[in-house]
């Protein structure tokens, strides 16, 4: 009973929580209800995932004839440590996106819908994590875009919305039609969906042809586009400005996982068997990514659309471990560990995968209280604000300073462990780039920073004409926010100074993906 319960139970609940949602949108009650309703039935389901941390690796649906027998070797999806540490992150998403709409959402109507396409899109990158077929991927996959395309042009009375909406949309059709595609090559190559199959078939190198190749490209492309990968990237930036906040959140920390989770799940564990070839493509990505979203933040004047950049360049950070995964898959780590390169360098990309959403929601729920307090998104805006919310100041400092890789925070660990992946892959080069990289965010981080600590608010200068109201008028930020930010830089804390149990499940996450 307790497998079955650590196995649906997660799903169930959120499924719950959807039904419970529209009864109540039915009965037009009051909007301030579904938050919360969200909120419990996100908790549930994070607390039964957690109970079930090494509880085995368990496959789900094999046949119609059995099909909740856990005690299968094979099915449509496994529930194993991978599935279980990007289930976390996803929750934990959820949870604090959920916790800052509150307030965010409380003038908009048809708030219970908003609640309802959020635990859709979380239920769907759920799935995506523990999908162990090609076309049940596929499927999830769109569970976890769709609502999110909505969700982007929720604010139907904004123009911007609607364009960023647009895009979105667009970007994921041509994403997922690549996909689709990439999925039709490996089916026509391989016979078969399932990934374990797959990955078996792709292994023989000696079978290779041209139609190998464009399968895996095709599949690359559009994964590479959910990402934000260069030269796929694009679309991001002007989504992220003109989304509302809470969805750009949910883009930045969900969304973005959601592609390496699928890269993972379907490319990295077959490529760990081929050739040292795409482990150049990927450090080449890497190297474009990082370079590319590091040099263009840079000259931003919008805070949102720096943030973008900022998240287009640690995607670059992460592609740093897929090219160590592909260059030296099975050697080991030197010293006395007993994990291999490709082990350590997952884990590396899942320990940044988590660090960043916690960063990104720090960062952007903070944008979203500054909008309101002083109705501007420019940084040069920014200056002073120490002065009219101190704490918030800190919880932005904290968030930029991790994002940066200032130790002993959870950015520098997971930023080190990226560059240690390379290194023990023998791609020292891609570790300096990667250094060199982060030495030039220096100067985006700190100048927002040193605006808000060091320079002197509007208010107290001689040389400003005229301070407008909205710069000097009092302004409370409401719990959710507080609870939103406060949450997220304490963990963002803990994994800094205590990384030690969160690597040990990433690297048992790791073993699950790369076991046979």
């Amino acid at each position: 009973m307790s497998d079955f319960l650590t196995t649906f139970l997660p799903f169930l609940s959120l499924i719950g929580t959807i039904i419970i949602c529209i009864i109540l949108e039915a009965f037009d009650m009051d909007h301030r209800i579904f938050a919360p309703v969200t909120i419990i039935g996100g908790l549930l389901s994070l607390y039964c995932i957690i109970i079930g941390i090494d509880s085995g690796i368990t496959y789900v649906f094999g046949n119609a004839a059995d099909l909740f027998d856990l005690s299968r070797t094979t099915g449509l999806f496994v529930i194993d440590n991978f599935s279980r540490f990007f289930a976390i992150i996803f929750l934990i998403v959820l949870l604090l996106v959920s916790t800052s709409s509150i307030d965010y959402m409380n003038s908009e109507r048809n708030v219970g819908i908003y609640y309802i396409l959020l635990v859709f899109a979380t239920i769907g990158m759920l799935l995506v994590a523990a999908a162990n077929d090609l076309l049940v991927l596929f499927v999830a996959w769109e569970l976890g875009s769709i609502p999110v395309y909505t969700l982007a042009a929720f604010q139907k009375t904004r123009a911007e919305t609607s364009e960023s909406a647009l895009k979105l949309f667009l970007i994921g059709a041509m994403s997922s039609a690549f996909i689709l595609f990439g999925i039709s090559l490996v089916y026509g190559i391989a016979g078969t969906t399932s990934i374990d199959g797959v990955i078996t078939s792709f292994a023989d190198t000696k079978s290779y042809s041209p139609f190998h190749l464009l399968a895996l490209m095709f599949l690359l492309v559009g994964f590479g586009y959910k990402i934000a990968a260069v030269p796929f990237h694009a679309w991001a930036v002007d989504v992220y400005q003109g989304t509302p906040t809470t969805i750009t959140t949910f883009l930045a920390a969900g969304s973005k996982a959601l592609g390496f989770v699928a890269v993972f799940r379907i490319i990295v564990a077959g490529l760990t068997e081929i050739d040292i070839i795409w482990g150049y493509l990927f450090a080449l990505l890497a190297i474009l990514t990082m370079t590319l979203g590091n040099v263009v933040a840079l000259v931003q004047e919008n805070i949102k659309r720096m943030l973008a950049y900022s998240s287009i360049a640690h995607a670059g950070y992460i592609l740093i471990a897929l090219a160590a995964v592909t260059s030296s898959p099975i050697s080991s780590v030197i010293g006395n560990l007993n994990f291999s390169v490709a082990e350590f360098s997952i884990a590396a990309a899942e320990m940044h995968i988590l660090t960043h959403a916690l960063m990104k929601i720090v960062a952007f729920t903070a944008v979203i209280v500054i909008a309101f307090s002083i109705h501007s998104e420019k940084i040069e805006d920014y200056v002073g604000l120490r002065k009219k919310h101190p704490w918030l100041t800190f919880g932005l400092t904290i968030a930029l300073l991790s994002l940066l890789g200032v130790p002993p925070l959870a950015g520098f660990v997971s930023k080190i462990l990226l560059f240690f992946a390379a290194i023990y892959a023998n791609l020292i080069w891609l570790a300096i780039i990667g250094i060199i990289n982060s030495a030039i965010s220096i100067f985006y981080y700190i100048r927002v920073i040193k605006l808000m600590i060091i320079d002197t608010p509007l208010e107290e200068r001689d040389d400003v004409a005229v301070i407008p109201v909205e710069r000097v008028t009092p302004f409370t930020i409401p719990l959710s926010y507080q609870l939103s930010i406060g949450i997220s830089v304490l963990l963002i804390i803990v994994i800094g100074i205590l990384p030690g149990p969160f690597l040990e499940f990433a690297l048992s996450a790791a073993e699950n993906l790369l076991s046979p």
